[in-house]
């Protein structure tokens, strides 16, 4: 399912870098006014959308170009280490909503629209549209399976800071209106285009720009017409382009489709050898210059109403060299719903004069019908807007009343009426039907339902409407695309269609249905493909005209010898066959490609034998959804949570997930672990503790019966832990609250490791408890302040070996001899020690995500059996030689 967005810009900067306005686009920078500077901006590593940094920009009216300007650096958080390592920071930009990203490169669920990004370095942007700009920025991701769990403490202490402005040129457009004309004069040194802007209010269907040149250049090039809704237009983005040659006399006219109630721009430019763009006064000044003539007059066309003629704004009616189709729609009025939840609405039919709302939406075909809705500005885009659509076949009359008591049951609760709940309503008044129905009408019905095959084609897109074209394409002015929703009333299966837009662009988006008829026959002349093959190779003359832009341009002159030879058109696979077909069709590589358009649909319903009907006959009805909710229709899958979250002012919902699932919905489980290797690595973190039990039993058996208690309650409180906080709710069995767990389990391992070191000191007796409360006390303090701290660890071990120090180098000097016993020297402290000090490396700088079961269970069986080994018996004490 595909649906039209704005793609966004993404820029990668690496490390800490400075992007100065401009410079990836070669735009002149002379005129730039500069609008806006942001904040500085803390930015997180991105682990889920819930990291992204919001910045916020707003682009005046009659802006020709707007420049970015970003600039990233470190800062440090500690006073030891100053040093930080640079981080490559991402960035996303967006006109009028947040863009919708995948760092991950995870594929967008089902249903959803294509997320064509556009990447890019270049940070300026030609003929934006004004209002919002909206980037998200964060520290580029990574895998963090294999990032290092860093111990705090041992890394620097850093943060990324953004320093984002905005500049922009602007023009000041000469303003058209439909009531008179204008007469203007192209130069051939003029560094920018002539611009021209028009307002066109709503029911206006096509507009039509007629140009009279007055005064002919004969050594001109040609002048390029481009027109664009809302902001000037680009090569790359617009409305309707054209061809004028500079030496013709008389009238030239072109036709636009354009937006309603919106102001439009056209430029009209000399195309030099860059295709018309910006020259420089050095390079203009050597030749001679020359003018071009004209005389400018506007035409509004009105839509035409049932039983009215041809009506336009002007006088006098003139013929139009390439007229447009004018578009005929049935048009729907839609009322909008607004429930207090963040992002939820729902837009349906008007009440009739009863107060009744209408379940379904009959549709003929020959008339698509037009619905026409609007996404307001900020509050509106941070949930997903969705489209649903269910064909309902005529002998399941009720499922108008199973749908109405679901809709009461449910009043509010947008995400409950999408194409999932519709299925199963089908399913059930299916098996109603089939026992409670007359068996006449029923069997009438199922015969006129067989007799006619039925399709269904959705065209969704925002400020502007589409016309559906069969066998599954949307035509937009002189564009083609694939349709949003392509569905039949074949089967379950493809009777119902869904598209999600997340993070919609605001303005009025246009949902059109067209229904198509066709035989019930399912055995066709030939098949899908040959018919294709046969359409292009018809047509292949087209070919030797193509240039770029168009993607065929670099092969054309390839295909058209191969579509000559049969052996060569016989081997063209399906991708490629496909291509050279929608080259034929797109308008950046033809002049004609709405004729090629309706060639193509003719031959097709013919090569196939689907014949489309357009009588009163081919009707139908649908039942659908306009609706908005946070997240995905609400909700994230099995495995995730959604939340709101706020940046730079501006409340966005996102799925947050659990147990590896990844992606938007949460439901892309390509990383998600086995249940054997969850419940391996939680019985490893689990087990691992058991190791201790030696420890307590020689500890109680040596007479340390206060250690003995501290060694159980750690191993105790870590077994527990890690049943809780492993096992990824599949295998995991809390005792208690998390957080308590966490908390008695670091306290109860330092105080493990604190009695341990006071036992090796052998200070006097009735020093020990007064050594063994004091550090009770300081580290619950420390553990509560910060358990992840190095100095958490660090204080109470190296307090110790200071105490341990000062304790042998007293005995020694008092008795001396050799203190304590030299096997415990030579022997057990070595041993001891090493075992610590390969439990500290595992603890602080091999742990990772993906191995952090294996590594943790080495931390806690290295920790028991150095006890084993540091714990001193009471003969390790007496002095010897």
């Amino acid at each position: 399912m595909k649906c039209s967005s704005t793609p966004p810009v993404v820029v990668t900067l690496p490390g800490s870098t400075t992007v100065a306005p401009g410079t990836g686009g070669g735009a002149d920078l002379g005129g730039q006014i500069p609008l806006e500077r942001l904040p500085s901006n803390t930015l997180l590593k991105y682990t889920a959308y819930k990291d992204v940094s919001i910045l916020h920009f707003r682009i005046p009216t009659d802006t020709r170009t707007a420049f970015f300007s970003f600039k990233a650096y470190e800062e440090s958080k500690s006073a030891f280490q100053r040093v930080c390592q640079p981080n490559d920071i991402t960035l996303h930009l967006k006109a009028g909503s947040y863009p919708v990203i995948s760092p991950e490169n995870i594929t967008f669920p089902k249903h959803f629209l294509s997320a064509d990004e556009s990447v890019t370095r270049r940070l300026s942007v030609d003929g934006p549209h004004p209002g919002n700009w909206f980037a998200v920025a964060f520290i580029s991701w990574t895998d963090p399976n294999n990032e290092r769990i860093e111990q705090q403490g041992l890394a620097p202490s850093c943060e990324t800071l953004l320093m984002s402005e905005m500049a922009v040129t602007r023009i000041v457009p000469t303003i058209l209106n439909a009531q008179s004309s204008h007469r203007g004069t192209l130069r051939t040194n003029q560094t920018e285009p002539a611009s021209y802007k028009l307002f066109v209010p709503s029911g206006i269907a096509v507009v039509t720009w007629r140009l009279q040149i007055t005064r002919p250049c004969n050594d001109c090039s040609d002048v390029s017409f481009f027109v664009q809704a809302h902001a000037l237009p680009t090569h790359k983005d617009y409305l309707q382009n054209g061809i004028i040659c500079p030496n013709q006399t008389g009238e030239l006219s072109i036709e636009f489709y354009p937006q309603e109630s919106a102001w439009h721009y056209v430029d009209l430019d000399f195309l030099g050898e860059e295709e018309g763009g910006n020259r420089s006064s050095n390079e203009t000044a050597s030749v001679r210059v020359q003018e071009l003539e004209y005389v400018i007059e506007l035409e509004y066309h009105s839509v035409k109403k049932e039983g009215e003629e041809e009506d336009s704004v002007s006088e006098a009616a003139r013929t139009v060299e390439k007229p447009l189709q004018r578009r005929s729609f049935d048009r729907y009025p839609l009322l909008r719903q607004t429930y207090r939840e963040f992002f939820m609405f729902d837009y349906d039919l008007l009440p009739d004069i009863n107060g009744t709302v209408p379940l379904t939406l009959n549709l003929s075909a020959g008339n698509p019908a037009l619905m026409k809705f609007d996404v307001n500005d900020v509050y509106d885009i941070g949930g997903t807007l969705s489209f649903a659509i269910a064909m309902r076949p005529d002998q399941k009359g009720a499922l108008i009343d199973a749908h109405q008591a679901n809709s009461n049951d449910h009043v509010g609760v947008v995400a409950e009426k999408l194409i999932d709940v519709q299925e199963d309503f089908v399913e059930e008044v299916t098996t109603t039907t089939s026992t409670t129905a007359a068996p006449p009408t029923a069997a009438s019905g199922k015969t006129e339902t067989n007799r006619s095959n039925q399709t269904m084609i959705v065209c969704m897109r925002l400020g502007e409407p589409g016309v559906p074209t069969w066998p599954d394409k949307c035509v937009y002015g002189r564009q083609i695309f694939p349709a949003a929703i392509t569905i039949n009333n074949t089967d379950m299966d493809t009777s119902t269609g869904l598209v999600h837009v997340p993070f919609p662009e605001p303005g009025k988006w246009y949902v059109t249905m067209g229904i198509f008829c066709h035989g019930a026959e399912t055995a066709a002349r030939v098949t899908i493909i040959d018919s294709v093959k046969e359409f292009i190779k018809k047509y292949r003359e087209i070919l030797l005209d193509m240039k770029p832009p168009c993607s065929c341009a670099t092969a054309a002159k390839y295909y058209r010898q191969c579509l000559g030879e049969e052996a060569c058109l016989l081997g063209l696979n399906e991708t490629e066959t496909l291509k050279i077909k929608e080259c034929i069709m797109d308008a950046k590589c033809t002049e004609h490609s709405e004729d090629m358009a309706r060639k193509f649909e003719t031959h097709h319903k013919y090569a196939t034998e689907q014949s489309v009907a357009a009588d009163a006959a081919c009707n139908g009805s649908v039942v659908f959804t306009i609706s908005s909710s946070p997240c995905v229709a609400g909700r994230c899958g099995r495995f995730g949570r959604c939340y709101h979250y706020m940046s730079g002012g501006f409340v966005f919902s996102t799925c947050l997930c659990l147990r590896n699932y990844r992606g938007w919905d949460c439901t892309e489980d390509s990383q998600v672990p086995s249940s054997a290797s969850i419940l391996l690595a939680s019985l490893m973190l689990t087990l691992s503790n058991l190791l201790f039990l030696p420890s307590i039993f020689f500890a109680i058996r040596r007479g340390y019966y206060t250690e003995s208690i501290i060694y159980f309650f750690a191993m105790f409180f870590s077994t527990f832990y890690h049943a809780c906080d492993s096992g990824e709710e599949e295998f995991s069995f809390c005792l208690v609250k998390i957080g308590v767990l966490q908390f008695c389990d670091f306290y109860c391992g330092l105080l493990a490791i604190w009695v341990t070191l006071i036992a090796m000191s052998n200070v006097r007796h009735q020093f020990v408890s007064l050594l063994h409360m004091l550090g009770a006390i300081l580290l619950a303090f420390g553990t509560e302040l910060n358990k992840q701290s190095l100095w958490v660890f660090l204080a109470p071990a190296l307090t110790g070996i200071c105490l341990i120090s000062v304790s042998w180098g007293l005995r020694c000097r008092k008795t001396k001899k050799c203190f304590p016993s030299r096997s415990y020297l030579a022997l057990y402290l070595p041993v001891g020690s090493v075992l610590v000090m390969v439990g500290l490396v595992c603890y602080a700088f091999l742990q990772t995500k993906q191995n952090y079961h294996i590594v943790h269970s080495i931390w806690h069986m290295v920790m028991a059996l150095s006890i084993l080994c540091l714990l001193p018996n009471r003969k390790t004490f007496q002095p010897k030689c």
